[in-house]
């Protein structure tokens, strides 16, 4: 009786460290979040194909200007979606930097996804994308934060699929006034 409990034991015991070691494998290849960088780039590409109008908004610390641009050129977008393809949360210094929140809507089938920084020196400290039904990213929002003793700089990024783009930047230098741009930039297709 007893020989058969120890050959139990001992299959017991391997198939724990089997499954053991197989977790362990599994957390080593890191966790992977939603591609943002390549979401920027192809909505880059998409917007650099069909050249919409942009109607431009800017307004520096209070003082407001507009323009339209009839035919932007790949430099201007380039340029304006410049702060989005920065975003890259797949880079191997930010593993495990976020908590993953998911929020469903069970009658639409859209959610929402939310990366939160764990740690404040992480930037973005904030991801929130929406996501329809067919599992398309339909606006991002991202939020970043630096501040130390001579520098504060917060921007808010805001990005609707195919509708428009808006960019808020505040910062504060040490014994400067604070500066804010807002810009707000809506698509305009034919």
């Amino acid at each position: 009786m007893d020989h058969r409990f120890s050959w139990t034991l001992v299959v017991v015991a391997a198939l724990t460290a089997s499954c053991g070691t197989g977790s362990s494998t599994g957390q080593g290849k890191g966790h992977t979040y939603r591609d943002l960088k390549g979401y920027f780039q192809e909505e880059l590409n998409n917007i650099n194909t069909h050249k919409p109008a942009l109607q431009k908004t800017i307004v520096l610390n209070g003082q407001r200007d507009s323009l339209t641009i009839t035919t932007p050129d790949s430099t201007q977008l380039q340029h304006l979606l410049a702060p989005f393809l920065e975003v890259d949360l797949n880079k191997p210094s930010l593993q495990g930097a976020y908590d993953t929140i998911l929020l469903a809507d069970q009658f639409t089938g859209t959610h929402s996804l939310m990366y939160k920084a764990r740690n404040m020196a992480t930037v973005p400290q904030e991801v929130i994308m929406n996501i329809d039904n067919q599992q398309h990213i339909t606006n991002v929002q991202m939020n970043k934060h630096v501040s130390n003793l001579v520098y504060e700089y917060q921007q808010n990024l805001v990005y609707q699929h195919n509708k428009h783009i808006r960019i808020v930047t505040w910062q504060k230098i040490a014994f400067l006034p604070a500066r804010e741009l807002d810009v707000k930039v809506l698509l305009r297709h034919p």
